[in-house]
């Protein structure tokens, strides 16, 4: 790498680790506003207070990366402009595709990074978030929330489910309603938790059962116990198949999860968008990197950061506006996912490129 690479990197970093570092306090700043209720209300010890944030870490830097290195390419390129050092590297003989190449080297750096942490590391610090706030920080009140809640069918059971930690072997707020041959309710079962312990037999704790007469539908019979086993069939990493939230799953499981789907005829849709979403999103530092290259070199000497904060706002509010726009295409099935998850990439992408050639000529 030659000096004036390792140069203009510096500075791109400098102005990256500034920015990103703004952005991050600004997004944990909104998230501890938007759980601080909650954490009072509970009366969370203070370690939940910088546990929960690290958790979301990974995710806050996932979102906050792209605008970061709009930004951050903005203030190198129109720094360098202000300074006359930009037109010092191109009297000089460096072409303008040569001056832009380190910044290029630097968003495909950071592609990588988001790539990597799109696979893993963000559904699980999803996971990990939720799973504290829900079982740590809110306790026995987390019955209360059943907004999330999935159903399947296990012979003449029908399973409800509040929430899954497979990971933990865990389960909140299971309800098993048991049916006759007639399909008529004759036993109702809660749990406020169910851990597993193997082959398929789970530990209920604060267990309320009621039972009904088939015939009359009255209630014959009422009783709470603090433990019991209860046999659901399925392991905990099975429970992921049952799980519809796609944000949670590893990259691997929403593979394996569509697959299975797609064979047994259901939806596998949700799965695939997300798959999808995944790799599409880990692109985006690289297409930041193309569309502020030209927007600050438009502005010569007169780029002004300020000026690169509304652009760039704008820029990202465009984005997610076709983000979304494809997104809905993509879960109506009037895109396949693959084509949903990419298309605002790729009309980013040719608007970047076209902006690119354009300021070149």
């Amino acid at each position: 790498m030659q000096t004036v690479d390792r140069y203009i990197l510096s500075i791109f970093g400098k102005n990256l680790a500034i920015v990103l570092l703004a952005l991050l306090s600004l997004y944990g700043l909104i998230e501890f506003i938007e759980k601080v209720d909650d954490f009072i209300e509970y009366q969370a010890s203070f370690s939940y207070y910088l546990l929960y944030p690290l958790y979301h870490l990974p995710t806050m830097f996932a979102n906050s990366l792209p605008m970061a290195v709009l930004l951050a390419t903005f203030a190198t390129i129109g720094g360098l402009s202000r300074t006359g050092q930009l037109t010092a590297m191109l009297g000089g003989g460096l072409s303008f595709n040569r001056v832009s190449k380190p910044l290029f080297w630097g968003g495909a750096m950071l592609t990588g990074v988001i790539f990597l942490t799109n696979l893993w590391l963000t559904p699980w610090s999803t996971r990990e978030a939720e799973y504290l706030l829900r079982s740590e920080i809110k306790g026995k009140a987390v019955q209360t929330e059943s907004s999330e809640n999935i159903f399947f069918r296990d012979g003449n059971r029908i399973i409800s489910i509040a929430h899954a930690f497979p990971e933990r072997g865990q389960l909140l707020d299971l309800t098993i309603v048991e049916f006759d041959e007639e399909f008529r309710p004759v036993k109702r079962t809660w749990a406020e938790m169910v851990v597993h312990r193997g082959d398929g037999v789970w530990q209920m704790a604060n267990v309320t059962t009621w039972t009904f007469s088939p015939e009359t539908k009255s209630l014959t019979a009422h009783e709470k116990i603090e433990q019991t086993q209860v046999r659901l069939g399925r392991k905990p990493q099975e429970m992921l198949q049952l799980w519809n939230d796609p944000e949670e799953m590893s990259f691997n499981d929403l593979l394996v999860i569509a697959e299975k789907h797609s064979r047994e005829g259901h939806d596998p849709r949700p799965y695939q968008m997300e798959a999808h979403l995944r790799i599409a999103k880990a692109a985006i530092p690289l297409i930041m990197v193309l569309i502020g290259i030209p927007f600050a070199l438009q502005r010569g000497r007169n780029a002004s950061f300020s000026r690169g904060v509304i652009i760039s706002l704008g820029i990202f509010l465009v984005y997610f506006l076709l983000y979304a726009l494809f997104s809905a295409f993509g879960a109506a099935a009037v895109l396949p996912p693959v084509v949903a998850a990419w298309a605002a990439n790729l009309l980013m992408l040719l608007f970047g490129g076209w902006l690119f050639l354009r300021v070149q000529g």
